[in-house]
């Protein structure tokens, strides 16, 4: 075993409290994102939130001394990056929740890791693909499955666009865990608040041209969803989210999809009253064993570097 190998597996359980971390907060971004459209239109409630979130990243950026990068082509990459992570996903899953429901929207969602192993596989040279992975991903996959249900597939005739677009927004999920190791010798804190502030103007920008901000009379219910929303999903997990990526690699990041399906419906049965069935206790481990064995230390071994 070498050195990188041992000081891997020694802060691995550090890593993975982490990604339940992120998965905790982004599963519960459903709920928040269903209460944010009850007054809120989707563009509108997405730059709202993301403002929130600037505003808090900034906050800590100030408050910690935290240096951030002024090159323009770093904030070139970070406009990109906010696309793919914040912007794109963001507005995309809250218009398509308006006709999809909670738990076709997580299984939906959940197949990040399955399209950032594609892309791997086709497209780029930074992360060995080994059997252990691939095994870790149909688990994990299995799992989200199991906890949201087979009759949730039922609906698959439904809202047909909604879910093309739910779908869509893997892509920049998975995009985005590739795309952001670029940023890997940048403070996590500082990378969040930089994306997330160019994903915010232009969604801003967006609101004004597509909705009519200035005209909507949002609930407290609506906009104290879209603050915990801008602050926990989008400013703390963004943050958390940048550290993994450079100490779980692009893969074992993108695992945290299966994570915020699996918290996304255990959240529903205790906030929403819902029933916290046996098949929810069984796909959630199997979803926590998929994502150990994606990043369990040599899981990439026995592949070429692709």
């Amino acid at each position: 075993m070498t050195v990188e190998t041992s000081e891997r597996a020694i802060r691995l359980p550090v890593e993975l409290f982490f990604l339940a971390a992120v998965g905790l907060l982004w599963g519960a971004q459903f709920g928040f994102t269903k209460i944010q459209l009850e007054t809120l239109p989707p563009v509108t409630g997405v730059a709202i939130r993301l403002t929130i979130a600037a505003v808090f990243m900034w906050a800590i950026v100030i408050a910690q001394g935290v240096r951030v990068p002024t090159a323009p082509r770093i904030w070139r990459d970070f406009t990109i990056q906010g696309v793919l992570t914040s912007a794109g996903p963001s507005v995309l899953i809250a218009w398509g929740q308006q006709y999809v429901d909670s738990a076709l929207a997580a299984i939906l969602n959940s197949t990040s890791p399955i399209v950032v192993t594609i892309i791997t596989l086709l497209y780029t040279r930074q992360e060995s693909i080994g059997p252990k992975r691939f095994l870790g991903l149909a688990i994990g996959l299995g799992g989200v499955i199991t906890v949201i249900g087979f009759g949730a597939l039922e609906g698959l005739d439904r809202g047909f666009a909604g879910q093309l677009v739910i779908m869509s927004a893997t892509l920049g999920y998975a995009s985005a865990t590739l795309f952001g190791r670029r940023f890997t010798t940048i403070s996590p804190v500082a990378a969040a608040a930089a994306t997330i502030t160019c994903s915010a103007v232009l969604m801003t920008i967006l609101a004004f041209i597509v909705e009519r901000p200035l005209l909507i009379d949002p609930s407290t219910r609506s906009m104290m969803a879209t603050a915990a929303s801008g602050i926990l999903c989008n400013g703390l997990g963004v943050t958390i989210y940048f550290r993994l990526i450079r100490t779980l690699g692009s893969l074992g990041t993108s695992t945290v999809s299966f994570l915020k399906a699996a918290f996304g419906v255990v959240i529903g049965c205790f906030l929403l009253g819902e029933p916290f069935t046996a098949s929810i206790a069984i796909g959630l481990t199997a979803v926590l064993i998929g994502v150990a064995a994606v990043n369990e230390p040599g899981a990439s071994r026995g592949t070429a570097r692709v």
